[in-house]
């Protein structure tokens, strides 16, 4: 299989599981994590049609994205690392893994100093995985109410990664769990403009649009 089948594929694959929960395939986004993947790979992905790329590393993402097309969308969706902030600039479509205050304050502060609001999703470790990033289900309230104090982080929803080893019936409890969080933090009025659910990658991104992924996280499907 070659990254034009894997990706036609993926996204019937989408399609399918939408409709089987009844929603529309145009709302969810596809975005091919690109993590140590050529150059080469990543434009043959984009002259598919393929827009939204994903890195993990912020020194990758510096490497890459003048090398390749402008309106490439990219996605941080590895774990921030606050001393590499100052490498971002607007070409950050959206920030994946808001995970704690030092973060929150250290985008804020960059963002007033470039003028540019960071679009971002606070990462939720709802496995509870010893070791894995992301805020508790617990601590997710209080910490959104808490960033309408830095007008340069603008929070648009939730983003999880499912425990790697888990059954798909456990998946599926993790990606509901998170569904339900937001709709819940909507409910007490906190969570208006939550309206994205990173979650769901390579093993499981099926499990996630039928639990109401608006973005899913893929890889080794694309570009095995």
């Amino acid at each position: 299989m070659n990254v034009e089948t894997n990706i036609k594929d993926i996204l019937l694959r989408i399609k399918a599981a939408a409709e089987r929960t009844g929603r529309e395939d145009h709302n969810i986004k596809l975005i091919a994590v690109s993590k140590n993947v050529s150059i080469a790979k990543i434009d043959e992905a984009y002259k598919l049609g393929q827009k939204a790329f994903g890195e993990n590393r912020v020194q990758e993402w510096v490497q890459k994205h003048s090398l390749l097309p402008y309106d490439c969308e990219w996605h941080i969706i590895g774990r921030l690392q606050t001393n590499k902030i100052k490498y971002l600039t607007q070409q950050v479509t959206l920030i994946h893994s808001l995970d704690r205050f030092s973060l929150l304050e250290k985008l804020n502060s960059e963002g007033e100093k470039k003028q540019i609001v960071w679009p971002s999703l606070i990462q939720v470790n709802v496995a509870q995985d010893q070791g894995k990033a992301g805020l508790g289900m617990e601590e997710v309230k209080d910490f959104l109410v808490s960033t309408k104090d830095y007008p340069y982080v603008s929070v648009s929803g939730l983003m999880t990664i499912g425990a790697l080893e888990a059954r798909p019936e456990e998946t599926r409890f993790f990606f509901q769990q998170l569904r339900e969080l937001r709709d819940n933090l909507k409910r007490q009025g906190v969570g208006e403009e939550l309206k994205h659910l990173s979650m769901g990658m390579s093993q499981d991104y099926e499990l996630a649009v039928e639990e109401g992924a608006t973005i899913v996280r893929v890889g080794s499907k694309i570009f095995k």
